[in-house]
Order: C-alpha cells, then structure tokens, then sequence
C-alpha cells in the first residue's frame, strides 16, 4: 500500500495546477478543537492536518465520518492509514463535500527519533465541470520534551492557491490537559485577513474519555470553503482497537456573510 501511496503523490503533484483551498476536511476532533491540534493529529487527521506526524503513530487505522452542515448540506469522508513500516509512513483519504470530491494522500519519515518530515498531496474533482485542481502539503514535526511539540505545515506549497503556513504547538501542562495552539499566514489571500489561528484544549476525563473546545479567527473552514471564525466542541472516546467521536461546531462569521451556520459530526476509527 506505501508503494502505491508514493507514486500517487508524485503523480498528483504534476497533473494539475489549478488552485486548492488550504484545508478540505476537518475530523471530529479537529472541529471540536476550532481547527487546531496538528502539532499532535490522532490517527488518520495525519493525512489532513500534518503527514509527518504519521511517523509517531505506528498503526493501522480505518475511519469513516459523516457531518452534517445546518440548514442544508452534508460531508461524507473515508480515510486508511498505515504507519508501521519502516520505509515511511502513509495514509489516503476520500472526502465527499457539497459541489465536488477531494483525495487526499500524505507520506512520512522520520529523520532521527525526535523529528519527522512528510508530505501530502490533494486533488479537488468538481462534480459539475469535472475539472481537477490540486497542491501540494509538507510538515515536519519536531518533539523536543514530552511537555511540548511542535510543527510546520506549509499548506498549498506550489503556490497554486493562497499558500498557507502553519506553526503548530501542543503544550502537556498538566497530564490531563492538551492545550493547542495554531497561528497561520496566508501571504497572498486577498479575501479578508491574511493571518489568524486555531486554539484548542483537550481534557482527559478518566482513562479513556476526552472534552475538547476551541476556536478559530479568520480561519479555513472546510466544509463552507471559506473564511471565518468560530468555535467547536466534541466528546471522544478512545478504546483498545477502536474510537469514536462526536462534535458540533458553529461558523459565526464568514467572508462569504454574516449568517451563523452549524455542524455535527461524527466519525469512528478502527485501528491495529
């Protein structure tokens, strides 16, 4: 399957060079997070958020996840990832959005214990004109102390779109506390602000239970495919082979208008 992933990202990468959005799917947990947490993405949000950290999660993991977007619309989204060769590290995923189709593929290594390199490529299907757009994602994530990591994602990399980068960090506070923080610039969005960020916190309750809430500012949101801020919140649960997640999320403001809009997500992954 790595094979495969590899020459699929290389393929993409040179086929089109029309213009993508700087995320195209957000899991429960990220939603519940205000779009951040990608300095430590849980299983297959490698694959969206940062390919690199794939390779400090050596599983096998399937996930699927629907979201409903109030008062109308829906998401579907499939993903598969295996992290446990030595080679490098992958994963590929399908989403299903209003108006058109999005795979995405990501791939990583580590290049010493502490610090992972990946890279991602997407491509956009429109269910109309059928016309494909697509870019290119790459991150490395570096773990320091097991009280902080971070990361930078450089979204959109060929500049075929409004390139995004992001510096992402987890800092551990407290055993039980995740705290989240995502700053990002767009130096060519023309659309509204070029900068914002993502904040989340994540709660440990018990062993196995999570209570996450975040916010966004001025922030990709992916099934409006637009800007605006927000906030998210979501329960998961976290088991031997399998997890589930539940979260709801509302856009307050958009570049589009000024019309609040709302979510509710859910997704469960299966992993070995």
């Amino acid at each position: 399957m790595n094979r495969t992933i590899l020459t699929i990202l290389a393929l993409l990468s040179s086929i089109s060079n029309q213009s993508a959005s700087a995320v195209e799917f957000h899991s429960p947990r990220t939603l519940g997070l205000g779009g951040a947490g990608r300095a430590t993405p849980l299983l297959n949000d490698t694959i969206y958020l940062n390919p690199s950290y794939a390779s400090f999660s050596p599983v096998y993991s399937l996930s699927g996840s629907y979201t409903s977007v109030k008062p109308s619309g829906r998401n579907y989204n499939v993903s598969v990832q295996d992290s446990r060769t030595e080679l490098f590290q992958g994963g590929i995923g399908y989403t299903k959005r209003e108006g058109d189709g999005v795979v995405s593929i990501g791939a990583s290594r580590r290049a010493v214990d502490q610090l992972g390199i990946g890279l991602g490529s997407k491509f956009i299907i429109n269910d109309t004109t059928r016309k494909m757009k697509s870019d290119m994602i790459f991150s490395t994530t570096y773990i320091p102390f097991s009280w902080i990591n971070g990361t930078l994602v450089i979204d959109n990399l060929l500049g075929n779109f409004d390139r995004t980068i992001y510096l992402g960090t987890k800092f551990i506070p407290t055993q039980n506390v995740n705290i989240y923080f995502d700053p990002f610039y767009s130096p060519d969005y023309s659309s509204g602000n070029k900068a914002g960020y993502h904040l989340g916190v994540e709660f440990g309750l018990l062993a196995d239970f999570f209570l996450r809430f975040g916010k966004y500012q001025d922030a990709e949101i992916p099934y409006l495919k637009t800007r605006g801020n927000g906030f998210g919140i979501s329960v998961g649960w976290i088991g031997p082979k399998i997890n589930f997640d539940f979260a709801l999320s509302r856009a307050l403001q958009t570049n589009e208008n000024d019309s609040m809009i709302s979510v509710n997500s859910f997704s469960t992954t299966v992993f070995f």
